[in-house]
Order: structure tokens, then sequence, then C-alpha cells
């Protein structure tokens, strides 16, 4: 893969040096290496890096609170982080942080390099982007499965599989790591695509897919809830009935008397299927 972009390697790292973690980035990138954290905006203009990492040994305060101004001062630019701690809360931290790629060292090299085919197509699409923007008397616009916050072209056909998969598979339990793999991405990359294109978690698109079909059962009247909650991924009657109150404000048993569905509210209707186009804002 060519050397046409450059990358910002900020080094955050307190208590080693000398990390060999650019090894993987620096066959297909133009590895800028930058130590410490003062004076990064004015590092950040002379470089004009297409993509920042910061790598931390182990966060702090100071070192995330940078990462989040250049992340939101440098909105198109797409940042990644890598660090030796890895914790459930430090990667939501990220994914809020509007992190591109979350990397907990040591990385497999095969994530190394899904990583920078992600980055390769994402920093391609932009370029895109921008020269279409620049035909003004064409007018043509890129498909809106191909716009937006740097999502990469290829999310609509990756996150296709996924809807696939809980069509097929709602019944039983669903990994969300599984389901990365098969989309070849990351767990963290997979949630925020996934977050990104359809404005929810992936979980959350499972329980709202699963509470469809179980209205689509219960306008049967004289099904059994029970039997229903198997059949459905719920597997626990009284499960089945705490989320159906949480979503429609009901239990299964008032639903199925009911003669008025909550079927059509935009909570269960407009769920995504694997066929349609990506929406995004």
């Amino acid at each position: 893969m060519p050397r046409n972009y450059s990358l910002l390697w900020v080094d955050a790292t307190v208590s080693r040096n000398g990390s060999d973690a650019t090894q993987g980035f620096e066959d297909c990138f133009e590895v800028h290496h930058y130590a410490g954290l003062t004076s990064l905006a004015g590092e950040i203009e002379r470089v004009q890096p297409a993509v920042i990492c910061f790598e931390f040994d182990f966060p702090t305060k100071v070192g995330l609170k940078l990462l989040q101004r250049t992340k939101q001062s440098y909105v198109r630019t797409p940042v990644l982080m890598m660090t030796v701690q890895h914790s459930e809360s430090l990667a939501v931290w990220a994914f809020r942080s509007k992190v591109w790629d979350y990397l907990v060292s040591p990385v497999a090299r095969s994530d190394i390099e899904r990583c920078i085919v992600g980055l390769h197509e994402m920093l391609q699409m932009q370029v895109l982007q921008k020269e279409t923007r620049s035909l003004a008397a064409i007018r043509a616009l890129i498909p809106e499965e191909n716009r937006a916050n740097g999502l990469r072209g290829s999310a609509a056909l990756q996150l296709a599989y996924a809807l696939e998969f809980v069509e097929r598979n709602y019944r039983d339990k669903i990994s969300s790591c599984e389901v990365a793999e098969k989309c070849n991405l990351t767990p963290f990359q997979f949630s925020r695509v996934f977050k990104e294109t359809y404005g929810l978690t992936f979980q959350e698109y499972v329980m709202r897919y699963r509470i469809r079909e179980a209205c689509r059962l219960l306008k049967n009247p004289i099904a059994e809830i029970a039997e229903i909650a198997s059949l459905t991924g719920f597997n626990d009657p009284s499960y089945l009935g705490k989320i159906f109150r949480r979503y429609l404000a009901c239990s299964p048993s008032k639903y199925q008397e009911s003669s008025h569905s909550p079927l059509d509210s935009d909570l269960l209707e407009n769920l995504p299927h694997h066929s349609a186009h990506v929406e995004l804002q």
C-alpha cells in the first residue's frame, strides 16, 4: 500500500520509551513522531497529518483531555488511541470522544492491517467528497450511503452481514465480538460504525428486533407467552415482560389483548433491514 498519507504519532507514554508500535503503520504512512503533550497544536499545523495517533501506556487526565480537545479542533481528522491499559470504561470514553479506533497494546498484526485498510478507505472517500463538492457546475452529490462523518464507503456492506445475522439468529445468544469478526472489524470499530450508521448500539438493535418479532407472534390470541419468549431469544417470560414494559409501556398479555398494535411506532417499525441502503445523517 503506497505511503500517500502522513500520520502524526503522539507519544504520550510516561513509564516507557522507545515503543515499536509504529512499525505496522510506517509501511503505509509517512509517520511523524512527537513526544510530550505541550504545543501539540503547532505541530499539527506544521505537519498537517491525515491521521493522528495518541499512544499511551496508562492515560492520565491531562492526556485524555488533550486527545479530546484535538478531536474537537480537527473534526475531520481521524484520531487513533493506543494504550496498554484496557478497561470497558476507557473504551466507552474513547467511543464517545469520537476516537476512530481504540487499540490495546500489544496489537496483533492483523488488527493493525485491518485498521490501516479502513483508514485508507476512509481517507480516499474524504478526497472523493472534496473533489465532488468542488465541481459546483455538475452538482453531482455523493450517494447518501457514502457521505458524512468519515464513514467508510464499505460500511453498508460490512454492516449488512450484521443485520442479516440478527435476522437468522435472533432466537439465540448473539455476541457482538463474533459479529464484528464476521464483518472484518474489531469490536471497537464495529460498535462505533454501527452506532454512527444507525443511531443505536448493536445490542439495542438486537433487542428491538426481538421485540418486533414478539409483537408479531402475539398477534395470535391463543399463543403462549412463555413459548413466544423462547422463540424470540428472551427465554424467560418474566424478562420478556420487563423488556415489554420498558419499550411499550404494557405487558405482553395486555398487548396480546389489544386491538391497536404499538408495532406501528417508530421504535419498532423503522429498524433497518439488511437489504436496505444505509441512512446517514
